[in-house]
């Protein structure tokens, strides 16, 4: 059967479904199919052999939304086309009942495939509610439906269905190890809500499905005893987080297993792992496990889109030559290609296109990043950077603002742009105290500040940065940097910053 354990290599005619992998394929190539029409397959393939019929289709790929047959014909249509069965000997309509489909060969188990990411599969149990208020259980029941679906936007994870999850939770007698059994699960989100000093407070917690260890938790807490309180940011900052710590756990369990062991997903979050630690070297580190990556999944897009900034990051992104910014760009146009519906991908693409002069398509990539998905963080992030470089800094403080609202731990490169935007709206104080707050700061960035100083009239603090800046970079041209390093659209932003660098120099002699 499709749903036994590991089975999730199906072949269908010439075409082949990687349930695991949320992929049909042919010779190799990805086969684009809408995405209910996807669910639809997906669900048939579940239970091969099976005549199952319209209603249950119905309620299983369209469970929140009244549609008609019509839609449920038109998705068939969609399949057989994908499939090259125009006949219906594949996907086989049985009269007056529903429909069938029928393998042509038996089901492999996952790791039979050359090749597999094995996305990891994470479950969200309902909430405990301990509040003691009436009614609250269909507004938890709708808390959890968001995250699972802001969950599914990240593409390198498997969000198993809400439905499967209420169902195996319900199960009084199992704990979480024998629910994530039951689910094939490798991580199980629960948590309660509860009142204290008439607020609500929100609990959650990331599981390892095998082992039962918690390997992050976490409480939110809302303005009052209004459910709107903790809604939407409080849920997107949930999500984010739980990315985040799934991420940082395959990290670690990768660091226990041999290197030619690893799976793509492994590979991928050890890569990124390195290369948001700055430290000397990591870019060369990460560009072979992004690589390596590849390797194992040819298919996995947002591979190729990390391979391309490592590179780049090796060249020093804007000051690469023009040979590897278009190179960087084809990777970054493979990876959109391979996994569109993966917002990282879009974001990434957005720097290429910037770092070319491609100025509206960067933008257009970086919003189809928020688009895809608003519950990522750096996708927020992004288009606020784009933003400033497009000469818009105004507009840029409210996604900068809002990736730092769901993502609260955010890292030292998302205060070193804001404070870009904040140089450049002439907001010179409040820019250089967020400016400061960067850790291990570079030549470049002390040389901004010591900038930003000067324009504040503060002498002797932008003489020190400038000190600092010139230990760090000895002979560097700090004006010839500001000329080609920054990718400005506009030549009366780059004219800002030259002069408060000359500024700086001067009180520096």
């Amino acid at each position: 059967m499709a749903d036994a354990v590991g089975a999730t290599i199906i072949q269908l005619g010439r075409s082949v479904l990687d349930l695991g992998r949320g992929m049909l394929s042919r010779d190799g190539q990805v086969i684009p199919l809408r995405a209910k029409s996807f669910r639809l397959l997906q669900e048939l393939a579940r239970q091969p052999g099976r005549v199952v019929p319209k209603d249950e289709l119905l309620d299983a790929v369209w469970p929140d939304v009244i549609v008609t047959e019509a839609s449920l014909s038109q998705a068939v249509r969609d399949i057989r086309k994908a499939l090259a069965d125009e006949e219906g000997r594949i996907l086989r309509t049985i009269a007056r009942r529903g429909f069938m489909l029928c393998p042509t060969g038996s089901p492999l188990p996952q790791h039979a495939g050359r090749t597999s990411s094995i996305r990891p599969r994470i479950a969200l149990l309902p909430m405990r509610d301990r509040t003691g208020i009436p009614d609250l259980g269909p507004v938890l029941d709708g808390f959890v439906e968001e995250m699972t679906v802001g969950l599914a936007h990240f593409r390198n994870l498997t969000v198993l269905a809400q439905h499967s999850a209420f169902a195996a939770a319900a199960d009084r007698t199992l704990d979480l190890v024998h629910i994530g059994t039951k689910l094939r699960a490798d991580y199980i989100v629960d948590g309660s809500i509860h009142l204290m000093d008439n607020r609500l407070w929100l609990s959650m917690a990331l599981n390892n499905a095998h082992t039962g260890e918690v390997l992050w938790g976490e409480s939110f807490v809302g303005e009052g005893t209004s459910w709107l309180s903790l809604q939407d940011v409080i849920a997107r900052r949930i999500v984010a987080r739980l990315f985040a710590s799934v991420e940082e756990a395959s990290h670690r369990s990768s660091l226990r297993q041999d290197g030619g062991a690893l799976t793509a997903f492994q590979h991928l979050a050890r890569g990124r792992a390195l290369f948001r630690t700055f430290e000397p070297g990591v870019n060369e580190q990460a560009l072979e496990h992004f690589a390596a990556a590849i390797r194992a999944d040819p298919s996995l897009g947002v591979a190729y889109s990390y391979h391309g900034l490592a590179e780049a990051a090796l060249h020093g992104y804007q000051l690469a030559p023009l040979d590897v910014k278009r190179r960087v760009r084809a990777q970054g146009m493979r990876g959109a290609q391979l996994s569109p519906e993966e917002a990282r991908c879009h974001g990434i693409l957005s720097f290429f296109h910037l770092w070319l002069g491609e100025f509206e398509q960067a933008e257009q990539a970086a919003r189809r990043a928020v688009e895809v998905n608003p519950c990522d963080a750096d996708g927020l992030f992004n288009l606020g950077f784009i933003l400033v470089n497009r000469g818009r800094p105004q507009e840029s403080l409210t996604w900068f603002e809002r990736a730092k609202d769901i993502n609260p731990l955010w890292p030292g490169y998302y205060d070193n742009e804001h404070s870009f935007a904040l140089f450049h709206l002439g907001q010179y104080e409040q820019s250089a105290r967020m400016l400061e707050r960067v850790p291990r700061r570079n030549a470049r960035q002390e040389m901004r500040l010591a900038a930003t100083y000067a324009l504040m009239g503060e002498t002797t603090r932008a003489r020190s940065h400038v000190i600092d800046a010139q230990t760090l970079a000895p002979g560097q041209d700090f004006l010839e940097l500001a000329r080609t390093g920054y990718a400005y659209e506009h030549d009366q932003d780059r004219q800002h910053l030259l002069d408060a660098i000359r500024l700086a120099l001067d009180a520096a002699t």
